[in-house]
């Protein structure tokens, strides 16, 4: 895939490039929905002092993510088009994405991180994003995450109505950023080092 010069933050012959490594929540989610054609959406905002934007409208208890969830459930999302000037009037807003272009699988951080040690050894490149080292988050390809059930303690997120925080959301990071040229594995190629991973992280 090959960008115009007007969006070059994105992509560079075909790569996505440093922005997925910033903190520039424009250049980020351009990135996301030009470059890799995710939809996204702008979520809520942390604030250093005041916490999360939800608590300036539902003060009910503590945020579990503050930062780091949507406005709206079902997520509204923008036009590409829309991506970059709402960004822009909302510096700092978390992005997020609904589950149709991949799958996402969650586990404990640990039992993520070693799985992630296990495919590198394989040469099976997958994407993941770490929150607040509580908890990993793998993506698989579209329909298939929940052959991983089962397998070890995971969660599943799949299809338009589930959604995720994409870095540099507050607390996210990328632990393995999605690239273009590598395609999202199967989670069935996934399962036996999920198994294997599980038992290492019981040790």
């Amino acid at each position: 895939m090959h960008l115009t010069q007007s969006d070059e933050p994105c992509t560079v012959g075909g790569e996505i490039v440093h922005a997925l490594h910033g903190r520039n929540t424009t250049e980020c989610a351009h990135a996301y929905a030009t470059g890799l054609g995710w939809p996204v959406a702008a979520g809520h905002r942390y604030r250093r002092q005041a916490g999360c934007t939800c608590h300036d409208t539902d003060t009910a208890g503590p945020c579990p993510a503050p930062g780091a969830h949507p406005r709206t459930v079902p997520v509204d999302l923008l036009a590409p088009a829309d991506v970059t000037p709402v960004f822009n009037t909302e510096p700092g807003a978390g992005i997020i994405t609904v589950c149709t272009q991949f799958d996402g699988v969650t586990l404990p951080h640990v039992l993520g991180l070693a799985l992630m040690l296990v495919l590198d050894r394989q040469g099976l490149y997958t994407p993941c994003l770490t929150a607040d080292h509580t908890h990993a988050t793998l993506l698989v390809a579209p329909g298939t995450g929940r052959r991983l059930v089962g397998a070890a303690p995971v969660t599943v997120h799949s299809g338009p109505d589930a959604w995720l925080a994409l870095p540099p959301s507050h607390g996210m990071r990328w632990d393995n950023p999605p690239t273009l040229h590598n395609p999202l594995p199967n989670a069935d190629a996934i399962r036996p080092h999920l198994e294997r991973a599980a038992r290492i992280a019981a040790r």
